[in-house]
């Protein structure tokens, strides 16, 4: 007998919702105009060179970008990273780059004041640190990556590996400090080497949310990486070489060189990125709110709007600092990096009004070029 059900039929662009294409993205790739643009997301990146999943092709394929793409960006932020959603020909060169959900960025290294995006619409951040000594887990790496993970648009989650290498009263100052500098923030020990932890870990991320790891080499992102996979798939192969560490700091060395985006047997996206060595802010102080609510609650109870909290009579954060219900250092830390982002903002608007003005010299060229013709 003839079945007369519909049952639904699958379309090209069905390939990209394992990778998280939904109705948002839908919508934001359409009336792009002609000649008609293909979606892809942006799993490997190598310096200029993009390995994208895209509906007309059953495998990764790798791409360029245009000549009027390179054209039309302003600064290396403009440019693909991981996690990116992107309109392309055909033939295979990026033209349009979506607006991004989420990206996590940094103060690129150098003396110029430019943004570094390492990955891009990415909805949980695992911070990562090592339980195992050295300077694998610090306060200041901590609130560092706070700070840059609530700028993202990202949802922090503190990850506390390696507790087979520590003893039991170890991890739990180290898990203490880290839940009182991080208020309000998940955290979990887990041990990538044993698989301690590791499910209430991944119950942190859903099947189709992106998931991206910050922390410096040798804390074990990879490794975690590594066990998330075992976990869902036994017999899988490992898709993250793990490497060694020096023995008289603990500091590990790159083991991931290039920036790849992985689906999990599970269904999760996972932004495996070179380990950090430093990482530089990038925002501006309104992002200190949600790495220091404590502070942001008390200068709200201030008797005066514009309390500088230096003198002034009734102020609440003097009070809790002279009781020590809001500690000294911890405070401190605020105030250097309100400087540091004062300091940034600062440097952008130059940068931009250089910026600006290099583009009023140019429009003035092209002006005096067409009137010497017209003559």
């Amino acid at each position: 007998m003839r079945n007369n059900q519909n049952t639904p039929t699958e379309t090209p662009l069905d390939r990209l919702v394992p990778w998280g294409w939904n109705d948002a993205w839908k919508r934001a790739a359409t009336n792009h105009g002609a000649p008609p643009l293909l979606p892809g997301r942006v799993i490997r990146h190598v310096h200029h060179h993009y390995q994208i999943v895209t509906p007309h092709k059953p495998d990764p394929v790798w791409i360029e970008i245009s000549g009027a793409f390179s054209y039309r960006a302003a600064d290396s932020a403009d440019y693909p990273t991981i996690g990116d959603w992107i309109l392309h020909t055909p033939g295979g060169q990026i033209q349009k780059l979506l607006p991004r959900k989420t990206a996590i960025s940094r103060h690129a290294a150098g003396e110029e004041t430019r943004e570094q995006v390492i990955a891009a619409n990415i909805d949980v951040v695992y911070l990562v640190f090592g339980l195992d000594g050295g300077r694998n887990f610090t306060i200041g790496m901590l609130e560092r990556s706070l700070l840059v993970t609530w700028n993202s648009g990202a949802r922090p989650v503190v990850v506390l590996n390696k507790t087979d290498c520590a003893d039991e009263e170890t991890i739990a100052r180290l898990r203490h400090e880290a839940e009182a500098n991080a208020p309000g923030v998940a955290v979990h020990t887990v041990s990538a080497h044993s698989g301690d932890g590791l499910d209430g870990l991944l119950a942190e991320a859903g099947r189709g949310e992106t998931v991206g790891m910050l922390g410096k080499s040798g804390v074990g992102k990879s490794a975690l990486l590594n066990a998330f996979v075992r976990r869902a798939a036994p017999d899988a192969p490992a898709p993250a070489r793990t490497g060694e560490q020096r023995a008289r700091d603990r500091q590990g060395r790159h083991t991931t060189t290039d920036k790849v985006l992985h689906l999990l047997p599970g269904g999760m996206l996972l932004a495996d990125v070179p380990g950090l060595r430093e990482l530089q802010l990038w925002g501006d102080d309104t992002d200190l709110s949600a790495a220091f609510p404590e502070v942001d609650a008390l200068a709200a109870e201030c008797r005066f709007n514009d309390c500088t909290h230096i003198g002034e009579p009734g102020c609440r954060v003097r009070e809790a600092l002279d009781s020590a219900e809001l500690p000294a250092d911890r405070y401190e830390r605020y105030l250097e990096y309100q400087r540091e982002l004062a300091y940034l903002e600062r440097r952008k608007d130059q940068r931009a009004n250089a910026e600006e003005q290099k583009k009023w010299r140019r429009i003035a060229m092209e002006q005096r070029r067409f009137k010497s013709r017209g003559t």
